[in-house]
């Protein structure tokens, strides 16, 4: 009778949902892929949100919320494009039509909705610990770029009879006024992203219901993020086959690394 009182008294004590303010400070990178993408260095972002667990025993619960994280990486590729040169007579400015080498640092923001499995151990002191596993269901809200453009061949004839040279031929300053800062790519952006989310850390008890939690959460986003295409790479140079650069589809995924740091109530 006494057990039966005192196992309800618990039970009843158990929230029905808890909820987390927390910051996110991350490491983002770009995984393309393919050979014809190479990534560059990691960036270093921050995110924000709040985290809901609707718990179904004292150890069990489904996670959600909404979180806003930024996110990206550097990758490198060549392109399609237009050169501004000199004409054959060295007398105008025309523009040609350009292979380019492109250094890009994306800066991307989502809005992710998370959905979560998150198990949690009884109070060990004052000390929870839980881990959780699931998927994000994200919507990029924001897509801006650092460019740097390298143009390396340009097309100095007609349709007719195209004829690849070498940039440096026509076009004086190759990468000079090329560097293009907080760029717009939305369209260059795919609008979904999903993600595999695997994470675990501790809350610490403050007073009652008040905890400090962190941990630290690893987002392996499974979905391409990118839109349009490139120029395939041969032996380090553009691929040009029957005068016609080769194209590719620019494919990566987005991977986050964050620390979690926040409030529980």
């Amino acid at each position: 009778m006494l057990t039966a009182m005192l196992t309800t008294a618990a039970a009843a004590q158990t929230k029905d949902w808890k909820i987390a303010l927390h910051v996110d400070p991350n490491i983002s990178w770009l995984k393309p892929d393919n050979n014809n993408l190479s990534a560059g260095s990691n960036k270093v972002n921050f995110g924000f949100g709040v985290s809901i667990d609707r718990m179904f025993t004292e150890n069990y619960a489904i996670g959600t919320g909404i979180q806003i994280f930024n996110t990206g990486g550097v990758l490198s590729y060549f392109r399609t494009d237009i050169a501004e040169g000199a004409d054959a007579t060295n007398t105008q400015t025309v523009e040609y039509p350009s292979i380019s080498q492109v250094n890009r640092t994306y800066n991307l923001k989502y809005l992710e909705i998370p959905l979560t499995l998150k198990l949690r151990t009884n109070e060990i002191g004052y000390i929870t610990y839980w881990a959780q596993v699931g998927v994000g269901a994200g919507f990029n809200i924001k897509a801006k770029s650092d460019d740097e453009i390298d143009h390396k061949k340009i097309n100095t004839a007609t349709i007719e009879t195209p004829i690849w040279e070498d940039a440096a031929t026509r076009v004086v300053d190759q990468t000079g006024d090329n560097a293009l800062i907080d760029n717009d790519i939305a369209k260059e952006i795919s609008l979904p992203r999903a993600g595999l989310i695997v994470g675990g850390g501790i809350e610490y008890n403050l007073s009652g219901d008040a905890s400090i939690v962190a941990g630290v959460i690893f987002n392996n986003g499974f979905t391409n993020v990118l839109k349009g295409d490139g120029v395939k790479v041969d032996s380090g140079e553009p691929s040009i086959k029957e005068n016609k650069a080769q194209p590719f589809d620019l494919k990566a995924i987005s991977n986050v690394l964050s620390l979690q740091v926040g409030i529980l109530f």
